[in-house]
């Protein structure tokens, strides 16, 4: 539930329980009040103690009694160091109570909410039990330290000034109280803002947490700019809260000059009219003093700590205390949904059907051999590298080397090769989410980062990490392709062995809940319904038993769009089917069988699919890998 807000962002509601505590820590804070109040005496003997060895010592001629009452100055100034000492033992017996009934609240109130509601992990009560207490416990020391100080400076100065003379109390008093009163005025809209801006601050940081686990399907989405336009009003809401706090944090200043420096000037503007009336030279010496030694530090401690420590303190002990009602919930509109915005990126249009062309086997740097009969206008390749050079880093090795490569609509190419060849390198160059040091790539005429822009409709990314958002399955499936009609869903779950997570179809999806497993057959299925000309798979069938292994190979057989396949575990090559091979000296492309004669590497590679004269035998339910000494893992 979202805790109601004041309008002004008013401290109101931590009257009662700051009245309850202090009630309960009588002892502690009677304690503080009695050594402070020998900080008030060393503050009363401050001026008092100069304006006596001025006018009765020194101008009178009585070098002994001057100097007595500077003695008598010294004695206060060790006395306040006595009290400073005390002041900070009985603080201690307040402040770490405290903390521990903070503590408290939010453990009995996280133990309470998971008895009676049990619900995801809140991840925010960690930062409640930890960084807000401790928050809360060091502002609660300097405010109370702050304000005591005030309260007992203040005490001993005017004491101090009424004492010299009553007629300088309106020369301070009236300025330090319209200072007080302009910095009071500003405490409750400064909280408020102060909370403004810690919830734009959560709202964005959350978004750019989901921003960051789906960075990869955003980008072989194309839903960058849409993403963007949905952060900016996030960032404009912090932008505008920030601007606001600075507003009234200029408020505040000009609050702590009026009741910080405003004394001193009048007190000097007056000094003409104030000598004429009778005032001694020494009693306005030690107004001075008062003004510039006692109020002026404590009134600048004040304002900064209540306008800074203050403001945070409220702000984290209503969220504190309100834990246990559950009412800590940022107020104002939850931040946009990340999958939202890579929903609406995707295109609806429908895919048509490909021809698949079968190229005969060469090494890489030679073109596949031209088909007999061409049509008049041949389609454009569904992606073509030329000389294409990759490195990670300006100084580092190319991981792939002026690489030439076309591949054909519809076919189906199967890229292998030891760890660190280049494979994932290849798919993210296509994808656009890696460019080339060099070289041209294009995706059905169009260069890799424009069809970045195009989202779906030039290719569609599965890498090694796949993403799940938390929504139903549906969502999750359909999100590339909303409009998939009913049947072709229940056909990708049924294919995909899902059934057991869309037996609720209203209940959203916990992916840390889902095993690796599951989360690669929803990536699987929501890229097998998407109407894209070009799949990328990056090890497609890491963490599938072989029985799933079995089902994926079958359906993105019989697909109809390009499909580009990096693995480490797959069925032999069908006859015909091109192999790419990286080995990060020569590239070779070519057919299974081929490719079995001119590679050394790849025999060894192949070892893993049984007996090498089974070369012409592609079952689609077989389960041989293509091991190479590796398991198939997710990087």
């Amino acid at each position: 539930m979202t805790r109601p807000r004041d309008t002004d962002g008013a401290p109101s509601p931590l009257l009662r329980p700051a009245l309850t505590f202090a009630r309960r820590r009588k002892g502690p804070l009677g304690a503080l009040a009695a050594w402070s109040l020998l900080e008030s005496v060393r503050t009363f003997l401050t001026g008092y103690a100069v304006a006596r060895a001025l006018d009765d010592g020194f101008l009178s001629g009585d070098v002994r009694t001057g100097l007595l009452w500077l003695l008598a100055l010294v004695a206060a100034a060790l006395a306040g160091g006595l009290a400073d000492a005390g002041v900070f033992r009985a603080l201690g017996g307040v402040i770490e109570p405290l903390r521990d009934s903070l503590v408290r609240r939010v453990v009995r109130a996280t133990l309470t909410r998971a008895v009676t509601s049990p619900t995801p992990a809140d991840t925010a009560r960690v930062s409640r039990l930890t960084a807000q207490t401790e928050i809360a416990r060091d502002a609660a020391g300097g405010v109370l330290l702050t304000v005591r100080s005030f309260l007992f400076t203040s005490i001993g100065a005017l004491t101090g000034l009424a004492t010299l003379s009553p007629r300088l109390l309106p020369f301070v008093l009236i300025p330090l109280a319209a200072g007080l009163t302009l910095f009071a005025a500003t405490l409750r809209p400064m909280a408020a803002r102060q909370r403004d801006l810690l919830d734009a601050d959560e709202h964005l940081a959350a978004f750019a947490g989901e921003t960051d686990r789906a960075a990869r399907d955003i980008s072989a989405a194309g839903a960058a700019p849409l993403v963007a336009a949905e952060a900016a009003p996030l960032i404009t809401a912090e932008a505008t809260a920030a601007f606001a706090l600075a507003r009234w944090s200029a408020v505040r200043v000009t609050a702590l000059g009026l009741a910080a420096h405003l004394p001193v000037a009048t007190l000097l503007l007056a000094t003409p009219t104030l000598l004429s009336s009778g005032l001694t030279p020494g009693e306005l010496l030690a107004a001075l003093t008062y003004v510039t030694t006692a109020l002026l530090p404590a009134v600048n401690a004040l304002l900064t700590a209540l306008g800074t420590a203050g403001s945070r303190l409220v702000v984290v002990l209503h969220r504190l205390l309100g834990e246990e009602t559950g009412e800590t919930a940022p107020p104002g509109v939850p931040a946009p949904s990340l999958p939202e915005a890579v929903h609406t990126a995707m295109p609806t249009a429908r895919h048509t059907a490909r021809h698949t062309a079968i190229a005969t086997p060469t090494q890489l740097h030679a073109k596949p051999s031209p088909p007999a009969l061409r049509p008049t206008r041949p389609p454009l390749p569904a992606a073509t590298l030329h000389d294409v050079t990759f490195a990670y880093g300006p100084d580092a090795a190319p991981v792939l080397d002026h690489l030439d490569l076309t591949v054909e609509p519809g076919e189906h190419l199967l890229v292998v090769g030891p760890s660190g060849a280049g494979k994932s390198t290849l798919l993210a160059l296509l994808a656009g989410t890696a460019h080339p040091r060099h070289g041209q790539i294009h995706l059905g005429g169009h260069t890799a980062r424009h069809a970045r822009t195009l989202g779906t409709a030039a290719r569609v990314l599965v890498p090694q990490e796949p993403y799940v958002f938390e929504a139903p399955l549906r969502d999750n499936l359909t999100y590339l392709t909303p409009d998939a009609p009913a049947p072709r869903i229940t056909e990708a779950i049924d294919t995909f062995a899902l059934a057991s997570l869309a037996s609720d179809s209203a209940r959203p999806l916990r992916p840390d809940h889902l095993t690796p497993s599951e989360r690669r057959r929803i990536a699987l299925a929501r890229s097998w319904l998407t109407p894209t000309p070009l799949l990328l798979l990056d090890e497609p069938t890491a963490h599938l038993d072989a029985g799933a292994r079995a089902a994926t190979e079958l359906a993105f057989a019989s697909h109809p769009a390009t499909v580009i396949t990096v693995s480490h575990h797959f069925p032999a090559p069908g006859p015909g089917q091109r192999v790419l091979l990286l080995d990060g000296a020569t590239p070779y492309l070519g057919t299974h069988a081929a490719l079995l004669r001119e590679s050394a590497l790849y025999r060894e590679l192949a070892a893993g699919l049984g007996e090498p004269s089974a070369v012409g035998s592609r079952s689609t339910a077989s389960t041989s890998s293509w091991a190479g000494g590796e398991h198939a893992q997710e990087r």
